[in-house]
């Protein structure tokens, strides 16, 4: 080192204190920088925030105001129950939510339009083949071949009814065309509608099913009451007779024609099969049958199911359909019981004193051939004698585990009740039946009739 003189030394001075004024003024301006730049970011992020706030906005007021829209067709389509007025009620709120100059509604081949016939049906019902339907939305815009003249814009929105694609929504020329915002107004409202859809669907099959409930009642009650309500008052006999249909209305019938100067014939029959077909067979059956018996000379129950035969052969073979039946004759001044049997089973003849047995059918049920076979049988009919004709509602009730009742059974049960009244057999007959088949629906018509000889 070497001494420094006063003159050097102020130099020194004056350059450290330059050095230092000039390191504070860029400390000085790096730190403005830095403000600067944060003033910067704070006012990007205030943008952006605001920004974020009003499409937060917009979302809100969008939602708010499909929620209005759903609970406005919900309110107004809250009155509405039929499938036919609930689906012109949804086209129209469609139309009117979305700002469409129309709309379709199909489901199945109901088709509705509001205001007009603006679109072709055979267009919607094309999208709607089974080869062609689709599970998202279907967005056409003019320009396209597909849309028809005077269309500029459809949106088909399919619709769900049951899990199923079974209808579609279609909106029809939206000024300024379907944008987000309405396109998602449009699917809740197909959403909505389905909904609705299936509740109008839901109250017409109740409405169908309970008119279908009460006319049944009322030809279940007609049907009953063309049966005989009273027995002949026959003094050596004692006559029961009932009929039970599995359905509402069954194909069995029974009845008693006791005319002047003629003996007391009584005659039951089964047509094949049950319910509302069987009904409409039997009510013919029934009246030919009763005519004969009435109006031939000289009837005979082999010349009734002749007769019988002759008449309904064409249209029983034209509904191929076929009908047992057995009739008797009551001779009371020579005790017996002449009889013909068409096919039927089981008809069960207990002498007095003797078992039960069972009465086999010499004929071939009615409608079968153009001829009837059956030929005239006697019995002996003293008191005591006991004839219970039967349909085989009886013997084929079957238990839990599908074992039938069969004849034995029955045979067993005339036997043991035969010490009784008609009716108490009858009874005695239903109740085995009906224990028999506990926990089992009642799968045929069970009617029967029971004669008893008494003194």
């Amino acid at each position: 080192m070497y001494p420094v003189s006063g003159q050097e030394s102020l130099q020194i001075m004056e350059i450290t204190t330059v050095t230092t004024a000039v390191a504070n003024l860029d400390r000085s301006g790096a730190l403005l920088c830095d403000h600067a730049t944060a003033e910067a970011c704070m006012r990007s992020l205030r943008l952006q925030s605001a920004r974020d706030i009003d499409e937060l906005a917009g979302q809100l007021v969008e939602t708010q105001d499909q929620l209005l829209a759903m609970y406005d067709l919900s309110s107004t389509t809250r009155s509405h129950l039929g499938i036919g007025e609930t689906l012109q009620h949804l086209a129209r709120e469609a139309t009117r939510l979305v700002y469409a100059q129309g709309a379709v509604l199909c489901v199945g081949a109901t088709i509705v339009q509001y205001p007009t016939d603006l679109i072709d049906e055979r267009v919607v019902l094309d999208y709607l083949r089974p080869d062609r339907q689709r599970e998202s939305d279907l967005l056409l815009n003019a320009p396209h071949p597909a849309l028809p003249e005077g269309i500029t814009n459809l949106c088909l929105l399919p619709i769900q009814i049951r899990g199923d694609m079974r209808g579609a929504l279609a909106l029809v020329n939206r000024d300024g065309g379907f944008t987000s915002p309405n396109l998602k107004l449009a699917r809740a409202i197909a959403e909505q509608a389905g909904t609705h859809i299936e509740h109008a669907l839901l109250y017409q099959e109740t409405l169908d099913q309970a008119r279908l409930q009460t006319e049944m009642a009322v030809a279940r009650r007609v049907q009953l009451q063309l049966l005989p309500q009273s027995w002949p008052s026959v003094p050596t006999l004692d006559i029961y007779a009932e009929s039970r249909p599995a359905l509402e209305v069954g194909g069995d019938f029974y009845d008693f024609v006791d005319v002047p100067d003629r003996s007391l014939m009584l005659m039951l029959g089964d047509v094949a099969g049950k319910g509302v077909s069987a009904a409409m067979i039997m009510g013919m059956v029934h009246v030919a049958m009763r005519s004969a018996a009435r109006f031939l000379p000289d009837a005979t129950p082999a010349s009734v199911l002749g007769r019988t035969n002759n008449d309904l052969y064409d249209d029983m073979t034209l509904l191929d359909s076929f009908t047992t039946a057995f009739i008797a004759q009551y001779e009371p001044e020579r005790g017996l019981m002449c009889y013909a049997n068409a096919g039927h089973a089981p008809v069960i003849y207990r002498p007095p004193g003797g078992r039960a047995q069972l009465l086999e059918a010499d004929g071939i049920p009615l409608g079968v051939l153009p001829v009837s076979l059956s030929q005239d049988n006697t019995l002996a009919f003293p008191p005591g004698a006991l004839l219970v004709v039967t349909t085989d509602g009886f013997s084929e009730a079957r238990d839990l585990g599908g074992a039938m009742f069969g004849y034995e059974r029955l045979l067993q049960i005339v036997d043991a009740f035969a010490d009784q009244p008609a009716q108490a057999i009858a009874r005695g007959l239903y109740a085995a039946v009906d224990g028999f088949a506990t926990g089992q629906d009642q799968e045929d018509d069970q009617t029967l009739i029971v004669i008893k000889g008494i003194a």
